[in-house]
């Protein structure tokens, strides 16, 4: 693969991604839900209390652009923070019963506009497979010159 072949796949990767965000994005309007906010409601959906570091990295947020998501999801009633028992300086975030509940509505619309995207459950695993060595690759990979 020459260089321009390998901008290319750069470019359709940012093409593929922008167009998954927007279709994931509009099936979240009905529920007043940005993409970001629903990535922390996704990972808090488990029970569990998380750090702000944990949900900012799985939500894929710098530090102050989860501080502003979550101060709107706590105005919202849909999260709640809480001092950590163990450190107190650390901030535990949770859902809220709101929150729960409007995660619990929006999921099966989500799962089924993912599904639209990744019909094939081979193809998914494939895909999965395919961008996880393509994260490893970029994330380690050095510019030469």
């Amino acid at each position: 693969m020459d260089h321009q072949d390998a901008a290319s796949a750069a470019r359709l990767l940012t093409v593929v991604e922008r167009a998954v965000s927007d279709r994931l994005r509009a099936t979240l309007e009905p529920w007043e839900l940005d993409l970001e906010e629903w990535r922390v409601l996704s990972l808090l959906s488990d029970g569990e209390g998380h750090t702000m570091a944990e949900t900012a990295e799985f939500a894929l947020l710098s530090p102050p652009t989860l501080t502003k998501a979550v101060n709107r999801l706590v105005s919202n009633n849909l999260v709640h923070r809480r001092t950590g028992t163990v450190d107190r300086r650390q901030v535990l975030i949770r859902l809220t019963a709101r929150g729960k509940a409007k995660h619990d509505a929006a999921a099966p619309m989500m799962n089924d506009a993912a599904a639209m995207v990744f019909p094939s459950e081979s193809d998914r695993e494939l895909l999965q497979s395919l961008l996880r060595a393509l994260e490893t690759n970029a994330k380690t990979a050095s510019i030469t010159h």
